[in-house]
């Protein structure tokens, strides 16, 4: 079996500025009415940011094992998760950011509420999404977009 080792401060680098590009494309679709597809890239955008977070706070994560990535490969199960932030983690790695970064887990919430709209689209009744109408998502997405737009500038202020 071949293991390979991930440059995660490389990794961390490039989902800091995926996370800035996803964001600013999340804002001209939501300013040009493309709900859904506002509410994929703003989703994308905290799990870049997410990913990055973990990456500069490494120290916080022990995920144990490994991760098989081909027929003969494999990567340290932590490594992987930090640098892909599977979505189905999102709340465990927020939780434990929680020590070292405010609103994490409130923030990693709402992302996943807007990934549920964009995906199942508004629901009146609010059982296959917990937004019940496009207006209700516009005003979601938008504050979720100026909140997540400021971690990341502080972010890519502060790594300068």
């Amino acid at each position: 079996m071949i293991e390979i080792k991930l440059n995660l401060d490389e990794i961390g680098k490039s989902r800091l500025m995926e996370a800035q590009a996803e964001i600013g494309i999340a804002e001209k679709f939501l300013n040009d009415g493309l709900l859904r597809n506002a509410a994929s890239k703003a989703f994308q955008a905290w799990k870049s940011y997410l990913s990055y977070l973990a990456i500069r706070n490494r120290d916080l994560f022990n995920f144990p094992g490994y991760k098989r990535v081909g027929r003969n490969v494999r990567v340290s199960k932590n490594d992987w998760v930090l640098a892909v932030m599977p979505t189905n983690m999102l709340m465990e790695i927020a939780s434990k950011l929680a020590e070292r970064s405010t609103d994490i887990v409130e923030l990693t919430s709402l992302a996943l509420v807007i990934h549920e709209y964009q995906y199942n689209r508004p629901d009146p009744t609010g059982v296959i999404s917990k937004i019940t109408s496009d207006d209700v998502a516009r005003q979601v997405i938008a504050k979720f977009i100026a909140r997540a737009k400021e971690l990341i500038t502080q972010a890519r202020e502060n790594r300068n």
